[in-house]
């Protein structure tokens, strides 16, 4: 099943996202043809400024980091996660991601692909929705290291588009070969029904909000949805569909041209005054109160 993107939350487009979330970029590096299918980076590199924090958005692409020095706290789906040396995050295309904190002595590489890069490997990536961080021993991250900087030098040229692209599905089954990762490589059928609860919610969650629609879609019945979720992201299937709303809320308030009975609208809730007290329960906040709160951090 592949993920649908829904409106609400931000997309970063193939060709307008860096811009939206840099503050200077390399007119050399993002002009290349091949920018959207493949793109790298070292995190250090003085060729790009981030805009922190990276709010939640929605990417068009799959995407990696790797830490060699340093840390960030990225967002993959509900949770955030502090990734640091020798360790890799791994964000799915359609998957909601952020970034929220960055080290001033972080090093290590960013890269995004698209499925144009993966249509002759067999690795499925949305493996990650539920794992997304990968522990690395020294050896491996060494390795690791040595593929990404030969695909950054070798993406300085156009021309070598074909070479990346195998570099590119050696790194992917390298990483796939890593201790860490190997010990989880076998998902649970509990750990597999909340990977493909996880997709649904991306796609349907402004239209249904019923525990009982996601189970028919998935042939269980909600109890065994319910305990399979529980068991695997230790929170009940129908709290995940409420912090995936919220989610999606909180991106819309960052809008300041939408008012709140638009933004209560646009994920499926009509009673205004509803949607004020469901905000609250969760947040602490009235939409009103978190934009303002938003406004005076900026």
């Amino acid at each position: 099943m592949r993920l649908k993107k829904l409106k609400n939350i931000p997309t970063l487009k193939d060709d307008d996202g860096f811009k939206i979330i840099m503050s200077y970029l390399d007119p050399k590096e993002y002009n290349k043809k091949n920018f959207i299918d493949f793109y790298i980076h070292g995190l250090s590199d003085d060729t790009y400024e981030l805009k922190m924090p990276l709010p939640p958005h929605r990417q068009t692409n799959h995407s990696i980091i790797l830490v060699t020095k340093g840390s960030i706290v990225a967002g993959a789906g509900f949770d955030h996660y502090t990734v640091d040396q020798n360790m890799i995050i791994v964000v799915p295309a359609g998957q909601i991601t952020s970034l929220s904190f960055m080290s001033e002595d972080i090093e290590g590489f960013y890269l995004h692909f698209s499925d144009n890069y993966l249509s002759h490997t067999k690795i499925d990536l949305s493996d990650w929705l539920i794992r997304p961080v990968i522990k690395l021993e020294e050896e491996d991250a060494e390795h690791l290291i040595m593929l990404l900087k030969r695909m950054q030098k070798l993406n300085e040229s156009e021309v070598n588009a074909d070479i990346i692209k195998l570099y590119l599905n050696t790194f992917l089954a390298e990483m796939t070969r890593s201790f860490d990762f190997r010990k989880r490589v076998n998902f649970s059928a509990h750990e597999r029904l909340a990977m493909e609860f996880e997709r649904l919610l991306n796609y349907h969650v402004t239209k249904e909000k019923s525990v009982g629609f996601y189970a028919s879609q998935l042939n269980v019945t909600p109890n065994h949805l319910n305990k399979s979720v529980k068991s695997t992201l230790d929170k009940s299937a129908s709290a995940l569909i409420n912090e995936m709303l919220i989610l999606e809320a909180k991106v819309l308030i960052q809008n300041n041209n939408m008012s709140v009975s638009e933004i209560a609208f646009e994920i499926g809730i009509e009673d205004v005054s509803y949607f004020g007290r469901f905000f609250k329960k969760h947040t602490g906040f009235t939409p009103t109160e978190y934009r303002k709160m938003i406004e005076l951090s900026e």
